[in-house]
């Protein structure tokens, strides 16, 4: 039988697809990071068997639900880990769990890890639905370290425009509005800071709203209440290609959005509306966080303009200076908090050292996407 060596996440597992037994081994759609591909198993318990070549314990693992209907998702699932493929020890046990979107993750910290080359995940799909799942992602690290005691917002998700195709296709894309929201809000702030305990605003509700009207989004009001709309005409032109577009870029936006609910402010410059460098900040802020999350298409990059842009101009720009470091966006929105009169200069010398400046950072990525 060929054996083809893939690559997930920090693992690597030997793909060999076989159907000896009830088990499926190995599939590749499942490993490939990516949700547009998917699984389909059948009614009941499937399993799915993983082999791994490095027994580092699993400490964590990512169910990614597909873009069909939410009745082929898995509702409970129980993983074990073997050494010889005989005797199993179950090391994660999961009951009565929903998505709350279509192509959306279940993150999961391993109950009982262990050095296991093989994984058993027995999964069941609620009711009489084909069991599909898009993507089983293994990790050797805790990614919940650190996020265990985040503070999420209590959401109040209104549709102010019912009866419009958005709502419609929306409603089809999010199956819990409110968990979806919260997920993203997290996943905001662990771009842009370490850990929970960091100082940041205490936003406790969010107003998200669906209403019909040109334009995007847009966000509202200040911790500790924020309120976001977004447009169900946005909903229907990103829909008109794909779902899995509309995710995109839905998830993008709301990114955008909720970093605006918990960065920082540059101090003794102004305001928003008064100081194009504040200004610039913020929006190159918030699209630095929507591009780290890869929710942008990058390929749009292009050389030209001023670091003082905003948008994606600057955001492209923030996003880039984490290939110098992998902390620059954090280290960045700490020199937003801290700094007494920002700049961008100050804050690049804040990150970067002294003998760095601004305009030979800007340079430098300008050579980067000329290159």
């Amino acid at each position: 039988m060929k054996k083809i060596i893939l690559a997930v996440a920090a693992l690597t597992v030997t793909a060999l697809v076989s159907c000896a037994d009830k088990a499926v081994y190995n599939v590749p759609e499942l490993a490939d990071g990516d949700p547009t591909t998917h699984y389909e198993g059948t009614t009941g318990v499937n399993i799915l068997v993983f082999d791994r070549e490095d027994p580092t314990p699993v400490l964590s693992y990512k169910i990614y639900s597909s873009g069909e209907r939410p009745g082929h998702d898995p509702v409970r699932w129980t993983l074990k880990g073997s050494t010889d493929g005989k005797k199993w020890t179950v090391v994660d046990r999961r009951e009565n769990q929903e998505f709350c979107s279509r192509y959306q993750e279940i993150l999961c910290t391993v109950a009982d890890p262990g050095s296991y080359t093989k994984y058993k995940l027995e999964m069941e799909p609620l009711g009489e639905e084909n069991l599909i799942v898009a993507d089983v992602l293994f990790y050797d690290t805790d990614l919940l370290a650190g996020w265990e005691d985040f503070r999420y917002p209590e959401v109040d998700f209104m549709v102010v425009s019912p009866d419009t195709e958005g709502a419609r296709i929306y409603a089809t894309m999010v199956q819990n509005p409110d968990q979806y929201v919260q997920y993203h809000a997290r996943k905001v702030c662990e771009i842009l800071f370490w850990t929970a305990d960091d100082p940041m605003y205490d936003v406790r509700k969010i107003n998200y709203t669906l209403r019909e009207y040109d334009g995007i989004s847009s966000k509202g009001g200040a911790p500790p209440t924020v309120s976001i709309q977004y447009s169900t005409k946005h909903v229907e032109n990103s829909a008109q290609e794909s779902l899995y577009k509309l995710d995109f870029e839905t998830r993008g936006v709301l990114y955008h959005e909720l970093t605006h609910a918990y960065q920082h402010e540059p101090n003794g410059i102004g305001s928003y509306g008064t100081n194009r460098e504040f200004w610039a900040c913020i929006e190159g802020i918030a699209d630095a966080v929507r591009a780290e999350a890869g929710l942008f298409d990058m390929s749009t990059r292009k050389p030209g303009g001023n670091w003082m842009d905003g948008y994606r101009t600057t955001g492209f720009f923030l996003q880039w200076l984490t290939t110098k470091d992998p902390d620059a966006i954090r280290k960045f929105h700490v020199t937003v908090r801290d700094l007494d009169v920002w700049s961008f200069d100050k804050a690049i010398k804040g990150v970067f050292g002294e003998d760095t400046s601004i305009e030979q950072m800007w340079e430098e990525y300008q050579q980067f996407l000329l290159s």
